[in-house]
């Protein structure tokens, strides 16, 4: 198998080029739900809760747990769960704005 080329990023580094995990959102920002790499389990629960891929959130308060701003609603989120959230900035426009 041969050397990446020096200075060469592995194909998921690059994949998750400007993907920030909940937990180091910007307060007050608008991002959209990119992927959650979390367990079945806790995917299950945070969709229950409307945290899921495609979804507009807002991260209001941090701490443990945070406060996620998800369709209009505050819900709690544990800091263990949101640092499995990767969001990506809204797009820019009317509709990219809130959560």
């Amino acid at each position: 198998m041969p050397d990446r080329p020096s200075g060469a990023a592995p194909a998921e580094a690059s994949a998750d080029a400007g993907l920030i995990p909940l937990t180091e959102l910007p307060l007050d920002t608008c991002a959209v739900v990119a992927e959650v790499r979390a367990a079945t389990d806790d995917v299950e629960v945070l969709k229950t809760m409307g945290v899921c891929e495609g979804r507009r959130v807002m991260l209001v308060r941090r701490g443990d747990p945070m406060i996620v701003k998800v369709l209009g609603a505050r819900l709690g989120v544990s800091a263990r769960l949101a640092e499995l959230v990767l969001t990506r900035p809204c797009p820019a426009g009317p509709e990219g704005t809130g959560a």
